[in-house]
């Protein structure tokens, strides 16, 4: 369990870093919801942007328990019973944690700018907007994080913060869409063996489209980043598995694809 939990804390400390930096430079503000054991790195990445605070709206609510010492000036922070009921207006990230999160889900991410983070035990889930991952030990057991967003910037943005995240011993990523369940290490230069299959598949669906097509599903639709589909497409040519059009060159947003 203490290398799920330090997978899950460095992606939320990342994708909350960047999510902060955005909200100070924008008149809406933000807030973010901690519903899980993370407030009190929250507040150190709030503390990173102390002198940027004031003038601006950054609120931290704290759920179910005592809001941590050590908030910076500026920042606005108070405790919470109930995430559902908190009367927030303007962009908001919350993190659920636990199978009791599901619920909740649906509630935290309903409207403009509302995005959640689930870490929760490996299970049934459904995600329409975002990304479901499988963090995978040793000895196999897996937890889920999951990103809901309606904001495909967004999704950009975590999905690169995920595979950005120091490589724990013994802790793997698993797309729970892969029919295979191959394991991936945690790598800014990831295995792509699984993407690969999955383009394919998508391509036998489509017939022939752009390597864009393909990023947009990559992003929507795998753990993976738009850029590597440009990666697992070149290595799927050089294979003889796809064809390309035009046929020299570098695979660009505009090449098209197709089976042989």
């Amino acid at each position: 369990m203490a290398g799920h939990a330090a997978v899950e804390r460095d992606v939320l400390v990342r994708y909350l870093d960047a999510w902060t930096a955005k909200a100070l430079r924008s008149q809406r503000g933000g807030t973010y919801v901690e519903c899980g054991g993370f407030a009190a790195d929250a507040l150190r990445v709030f503390g990173e942007f102390s002198d940027r605070l004031d003038g601006h709206h950054l609120e931290l609510v704290v759920v179910g328990s005592a809001v941590p010492e050590g908030a910076p000036a500026g920042l606005s922070v108070r405790a919470a019973d109930d995430p559902r009921d908190l009367g927030i207006t303007g962009p908001v990230l919350t993190h659920l944690d636990g199978p009791e999160a599901w619920p909740l889900v649906d509630a935290m991410a309903r409207g403009k700018g509302h995005e959640v983070v689930v870490t929760a035990p490996a299970g049934d889930h459904h995600v329409e907007h975002g990304c479901a991952v499988e963090l995978v030990a040793e000895d196999g057991e897996a937890r889920l994080l999951v990103f809901v967003t309606a904001d495909e910037k967004h999704l950009v943005t975590f999905k690169s913060e995920l595979w950005a995240v120091d490589e724990f011993a013994g802790i793997r990523y698993r797309d729970p869409r892969d029919a295979e369940g191959i394991l991936v290490d945690i790598s800014l230069t990831p295995q792509l063996l699984p993407l690969r299959r999955a383009l394919l598949a998508e391509l036998g669906r489509r017939g022939s489209c752009t390597v864009a097509q393909l990023q947009h599903f990559t992003l929507l639709e795998t753990i993976y980043r738009p850029e590597d589909a440009v990666g697992a497409l070149t290595s799927a040519v050089t294979a003889g598995e796809v064809t390309r059009d035009p046929e020299k060159g570098r695979l660009t947003p505009r090449t098209v694809v197709g089976l042989p």
